[in-house]
């Protein structure tokens, strides 16, 4: 169940996204007034595919999946965090959500109406210009994505997932994921016993160590040659 509360106000935010830095305080006080932060317990979903697009997502705390559904199939697009805007494609289409995000842990988000960040973006050139430059980046890792699962094999595939983990999601070497194996396998597009092959081969070769839900990354540049050679 998610649950609202007040927030201290936008001027004060010490966890700004970068295009937020380029607002004047009027600015983000008229933001603060369309904004509300929400509580979600893991499991939970917090935008659904199809739905019409009111708010842009910005993540303050915990792990999230962002997939597309197909039927009863998904795919999952990236895993995110801490600092991730989602939702930003609504701001230039027909206002409705491509993807869902499902909470993979308890997750804190800010939500920001959509038409409240539209008319900011014909105010504020910088502020258009930062948002633009997201888009971009997200573009960018999409090809990088879907070049990761259509042609790197399987050791190449947990070695990506190693290094989002690691460069994008924690920011160091060792670190607990709320993620099972099945999560794991479902990201990677390889199946349980693949994905269980693959991590007897990276510790039998001391590239990491998984102790539970914990893993610690022994041999980084091992990893990183994995990821290019696919």
């Amino acid at each position: 169940m998610l649950k609202g509360k007040i927030l201290k106000k936008c001027v004060d935010c010490e966890c700004k996204s970068l295009p937020f830095k380029e607002l004047s305080v009027d600015e983000l006080i008229q933001i603060n007034k369309n904004r509300v932060e929400l509580t979600f317990k893991k499991g939970e979903t917090i935008i659904k595919q199809g739905a019409l697009a009111a708010h842009i997502v910005y993540i303050k705390s915990g792990l999230v999946k962002v997939y597309r559904e197909h039927g009863t199939e998904e795919l999952v697009l990236s895993l995110e965090s801490k600092g991730k805007m989602i939702g930003l494609q609504a701001l230039f289409s027909q206002g409705i959500y491509p993807y869902s995000v499902t909470a993979y842990d308890d997750v804190s988000v800010c939500l920001l109406d959509l038409n409240a960040v539209k008319s900011l973006l014909s105010e504020n050139a910088m502020f258009a210009s930062q948002l633009l430059n997201l888009l971009n980046e997200e573009t960018l890792f999409s090809y990088n994505r879907m070049a990761c699962l259509t042609l790197k094999q399987l050791h190449g595939r947990f070695a990506d997932l190693l290094l989002c983990l690691s460069l994008r999601i924690y920011k160091r070497k060792e670190f607990s994921v709320p993620l099972s194996k099945k999560d794991m396998a479902a990201i990677m597009n390889m199946s349980q016993e693949s994905l269980s092959r693959v991590i007897k081969d990276f510790t039998v070769e001391k590239i990491v160590d998984l102790k539970g839900n914990r893993i610690s990354i022994l041999n980084f540049e091992k990893i990183r040659h994995l990821s290019l050679v696919g």
